[in-house]
């Protein structure tokens, strides 16, 4: 009893001491109404009881306080309100580290920062060039994996430092009405995200690509790579003619030529490909035109994103008999699958660094066999089970720089090609007419060859003068197939594209009228 009443009063010594009566100015009734604060170097408990007796708030000390210690300075040059003191007071403890919670009707808890909870909010991120749905994708996968906790192998290293950015529960939704981004997380994830989300919310390259899918004879092709006076005589001089500007030497179309004989060596399964100079494969395109039974197939064009997946079908869908049974009626029911016959190009650009770009390419070829018609059964009894079709694909990879011409190569089919030559009349005679007649029968190579030209588009400057270069094709169209008057649809095309192609005005702000 003698040791806590020697306590109680060494801490009021204490408080007379540091705090003397003059800090208080007496308002009416006898009641402190403002104090002046002036203290240096005050111990925390002792600072907190001051405050406690002079607002009548309670306050509560957490341990941790108590064991560390500390000490605060507050200082005002004129006295101040006991609202104003409270606040000064919550400001002092705030650059020390410490915050002050309520915890009910005049009950105050003073903690360390760190013990809090983070405070958390809901954060709205409106895009304007990556998509919602697969960014919200993103951002899920990389908190989801920085709040993973590693798994350490017994004799392995554990991880120098562990990922703490995301420790509190992130939540990422997507909007896709409105392209945004919705996050649930304390402040300083939000900040962290924020700078994550505005990297990878640029507007990507596209990659426009242009491509000719194209039959030529092998042997034919082989000839022209092994002998190049094959090329003489397309021109009066020796040189190709009427190509707009871009007529080749015969020698270097040879060469031309021989490189793509080797693509088209490439075997059966294809995916072999040559990078050419795209002056060289202008004219030796027109050369085979010229030269060779070339049969062009397809000329597809595609504008695609950067990794983006394009695809392009140019055929027909095509009934195919797949069962056949008798109705309750007698009549005969017969079940038909649909199936796209004809030419198919997927194509994935990719922009690299020093502008290269790297081209997922994969291609497929169907065609409805000739001549051949199969069935189950036999007799009345037959069935058809329709055409029968071809078909040949190739998957391959390839890296070409802007504007550079890639050439993709090796499948090869057989083609089959039935003549016959008589004299007239008498080659009609039955049996006889064997006799003054002949027929032969002619297999010939053909291999499939492709084409593709990216160019990349970068800006919008980029896009104005590829719209131009387009409107500039049709035109030429035109005036080669002698289109002098167009038809209203074509000459709208036209002028959609020359409006594309030219640069608008800058907007001229125009003052407000009073």
């Amino acid at each position: 009893m003698t040791r806590r009443l020697e306590t109680c009063l060494t801490l009021l010594l204490l408080v007379s001491l540091a705090f003397p009566p003059s800090l208080f100015s007496q308002g009416g009734g006898g009641q402190p109404a403002k104090v002046a604060l002036d203290f240096n170097e005050v111990d925390i408990p002792v600072f907190v009881r001051f405050i406690g007796e002079l607002t009548g708030k309670n306050f509560v000390l957490d341990e941790t306080i108590k064991k560390q210690g500390g000490k605060l300075s507050v200082f005002s040059p004129t006295k101040v309100s006991t609202d104003q003191a409270f606040k000064m007071f919550v400001a002092a403890l705030e650059a020390a580290r410490l915050a002050v919670v309520a915890k009910g009707d005049n009950l105050y808890q003073i903690v360390p920062m760190s013990d809090l909870p983070p405070e958390r909010g809901v954060f709205v991120y409106k895009l304007k060039h990556a998509n919602a749905t697969d960014l919200a994708a993103v951002l899920t996968n990389l908190v989801a994996r920085s709040q993973t906790v590693a798994q350490i192998t017994p004799g392995t290293r554990p991880p120098i430092r562990p990922l703490t950015e995301f420790e509190a529960p992130v939540q990422v939704f997507a909007d896709k009405a409105t392209n945004s981004v919705v996050i649930s997380s304390t402040k300083l994830a939000w900040s962290h995200l924020q700078s994550v989300i505005r990297d990878l919310d640029i507007r990507r390259k596209q990659v426009f690509v242009e491509a000719v899918i194209l039959e030529v004879q092998v042997d034919r092709l082989r000839q022209i790579g092994t002998d190049p006076t094959q090329v003489l005589g397309a021109g009066k001089s020796g040189f190709l003619q009427g190509i707009g500007g871009l007529n080749r030497a015969p020698e270097e179309l040879a060469s031309v030529a021989q490189a793509i004989s080797g693509v088209a060596a490439g075997g059966a399964t294809g995916g072999a490909v040559t990078v050419l100079n795209t002056l060289n494969v202008r004219a030796f395109m027109n050369l085979l035109m010229n030269l060779t039974d070339t049969n062009i197939l397809s000329t597809p064009q595609v504008l695609a994103a950067d990794n983006q997946k394009a695809k392009i079908v140019v055929g027909e869908n095509r009934p195919f008999p797949t069962g056949q049974a008798q109705g309750i009626t007698g009549g005969t029911l017969v079940t038909i699958e649909r199936k796209d016959v004809g030419v198919t190009l997927e194509l994935t650009p990719q922009v690299l660094e020093d502008e290269l770009i790297r081209l997922e390419i994969k291609q497929e070829i169907t065609a409805i066999a000739e001549n051949v018609a199969q069935t189950i059964g036999s007799g009345s009894a037959s069935i058809p089970v329709g055409p029968t079709t071809t078909k040949r694909s190739m998957e391959t990879t390839a890296i070409a720089q802007d504007q550079q011409t890639l050439v993709v190569g090796g499948l090869v089919r057989d083609n089959l090609t039935l003549s016959e030559r008589k004299v007239p009349l008498l080659g009609d005679i039955p049996w006889l007419g064997y006799l003054f007649k002949s027929q032969n029968r002619a297999i010939e190579k053909l291999n499939l060859l492709v084409f593709l030209t990216p160019h990349l588009v970068r800006d919008d400057a980029d896009m104005v003068e590829l719209n131009a270069r387009k409107a500039k094709d049709i035109n030429v169209l035109q005036r080669d197939n002698r289109i002098e008057e167009p038809t209203k649809l074509k000459q709208d095309v036209l002028e959609r594209l020359e409006l594309r192609s030219t640069v608008p005005p800058p907007l001229i702000e125009k003052p407000a009228k009073p």
